[in-house]
């Protein structure tokens, strides 16, 4: 930040005139004219050191070093197609997948992880995480890399097509320590979707397949929460 050339400090002034009224030579009245005109100079000049009036052994010469910075120009906001406008729109409108009633039985466990994974296309679609997250267990990596996914594609603008899935429930089993965390065994099998950026530009294709998903959950406070979703590899089928 510029500064400024300081100016006499006004007490150091007053200090200055007292000393000199009190001092025993004062100067003769022959001398006395001449010395108070150039103390009313010099009281002028003072007052009007702002105006560049100054001593010209005590002039200091200020030259400023500080440039503001340039203002940068303002980017255009990226405008969406009339097309990739309605298919924004459309995935946003995506129906919620019908809710389930929990229920602490291998049947309940089935169709809590059922309800679970079709929540994926949805959150992705919609960038609604509310179901989502009362189902997702604190430590669960897969469910929160998918929440910090969907979050960051929403709030940049983008969206995903709306998928079709179909999920097959192939078996269940409990864990030996504690009967209340299931394992549910499932085949899930997909359609290509496409996501998009926010300004329509990047356009990411995922193909359809077929998987077998193990989803762990845990029944607790009356409900299912999902701890784990991982997909079977060849060597894990039974």
């Amino acid at each position: 930040m510029p500064t400024h050339p300081s100016k006499p400090h006004a007490s150091t002034r007053h200090h200055q005139a007292r000393a000199a009224a009190a001092h025993p030579h004062a100067p003769k009245p022959a001398r006395r004219a001449d010395h108070l005109r150039r103390a009313g100079a010099l009281a002028i000049c003072l007052t009007l050191l702002g105006a560049g009036c100054s001593h010209a052994a005590n002039r200091t010469t200020y030259t400023p070093t500080w440039t503001p910075p340039a203002t940068a120009s303002a980017s255009a906001t990226p405008t969406l197609s009339p097309q990739q406008a309605a298919a924004r729109a459309t995935a946003l409108a995506m129906d919620k997948p019908q809710a389930y009633t929990p229920e602490f039985t291998p049947d309940g466990a089935a169709q809590a992880a059922t309800y679970f994974l079709n929540l994926y296309p949805y959150v992705y679609a919609t960038g609604d995480l509310d179901a989502w997250k009362k189902m997702s267990d604190d430590n669960c990596e897969f469910c929160n890399n998918v929440i910090t996914n969907a979050t960051e594609l929403h709030d940049a603008g983008g969206w995903a097509d709306p998928w079709e899935q179909e999920i097959t429930p192939l078996e269940w089993w409990t864990d030996q320590d504690d009967p209340n965390r299931y394992v549910v065994r499932a085949k899930t099998s997909f359609d290509v979707h496409s996501t998009h950026s926010g300004d329509g530009v990047e356009v990411t294709h995922t193909e359809g397949a077929d998987e077998i998903l193990l989803i762990q959950m845990l029944w607790k406070n009356s409900t299912w929460s999902v701890e784990i979703v991982d997909i079977e590899d060849a060597g894990d089928s039974k």
